[in-house]
């Protein structure tokens, strides 16, 4: 009998991410050990128990540009702090969108009646494929809020932003050697080059009890037919976009110096860079819509998925 290859899915696509951490019932104590390595190296008071976690989280009734707020992971700890963990491929805006969710999530979970002191402190924890800020290149890259005259002094307490550089980690930490005394570390490592090698996974899912979950949870995610079609789905758009944006570059920097002007050149460069990147978000949308009704997805899921309305895909 042929034996089934072993598909391995990158934990940190934000479809992978929210799938194993779905629940604080299914994978509560991977992500209780995951965010406590993370607050012990940023110094904060590691939490006790998750009261509450839910991927792809829905912000309410909020939208900027007809894009929804939804979160990859939110989590309530026992001690009401309350947590936003995304996966960010892309740099643009990422402090500002950061800000949005944050706050959205500070003012959803603000009860009314509640007085001010009461206001629920968030965390919003971005893991990064990127460098926020070229000159800073640690692993963790804080964000928070302090007066202008005085910047040792924090002006609130109750919203923090991290962001995790994942290029600063990989520069310096390339083997499961080099992590394995600091848990903070050998997460990172587990999330982005433990899970492929089978031995190393084994290896990863002996250590703590959290990374056992976080195996079992990751196996169940990449024997998932519908999951694993989203991702590579994903992933082809990924790639697809990325020609369309250097086409549309080449393009543009054709148009610019045939004016022979740097001033026509940064305007050919640009409207061709945003309508190739129009043209190919949508032409993505259509053919990954064509795809999941092919597969026999009800058209309300694949507006869902893929932010289309659903009586264009009755018409595909």
């Amino acid at each position: 009998m042929e034996k089934k290859k072993v598909v391995r899915l990158s934990p940190l696509n934000n479809l992978v991410f929210s799938c194993i951490f779905q629940s604080e019932k299914k994978s509560g104590q991977a992500m209780l050990e995951f965010l406590n390595a993370i607050l012990v190296h940023v110094g904060e008071e590691p939490i006790e128990e998750i009261i509450s976690m839910i991927s792809e989280y829905p912000l309410i009734s909020e939208s900027v540009g007809q894009k929804y707020g939804r979160l990859d992971v939110r989590v309530r700890a026992k001690s009401g702090r309350i947590f936003d963990i995304e996966v960010q491929i892309e740099k643009d805006y990422v402090n500002e969108r950061s800000f949005f969710y944050g706050g959205k999530l500070v003012t959803n979970e603000f009860e009314s009646g509640l007085t001010y002191d009461k206001m629920p402190p968030v965390r919003v924890i971005n893991i990064v494929d990127f460098y926020i800020r070229e000159d800073h290149q640690n692993v963790v890259e804080p964000v928070i809020m302090v007066y202008e005259n005085n910047r040792e002094e924090q002006a609130t307490d109750v919203f923090k932003m991290y962001h995790i550089q994942m290029p600063a980690f990989r520069k310096n930490h390339k083997t499961l050697a080099s992590v394995k005394d600091d848990l903070f570390l050998t997460w990172l490592y587990l999330l982005d080059n433990g899970y492929k090698s089978q031995e190393e996974m084994e290896e990863l899912a002996a250590m703590t009890e959290g990374m056992l979950n976080f195996a079992k949870q990751y196996n169940i995610a990449i024997n998932d037919p519908l999951l694993v079609r989203r991702y590579q789905m994903d992933q082809d758009a990924k790639r697809e976009e990325a020609f369309r944006m250097s086409l549309a570059e080449a393009k543009g920097e054709k148009r610019g110096f045939k004016r022979g002007e740097e001033k026509g050149f940064k305007r050919g460069e640009e409207k061709g860079f945003k309508r190739g990147k129009e043209d190919g978000q949508r032409a993505n949308q259509l053919d990954n819509a064509r795809r999941m009704k092919e597969d026999g997805m009800e058209p309300m899921l694949i507006a869902k998925y893929t932010g289309l309305e659903e009586s264009e895909i009755l018409k595909l």
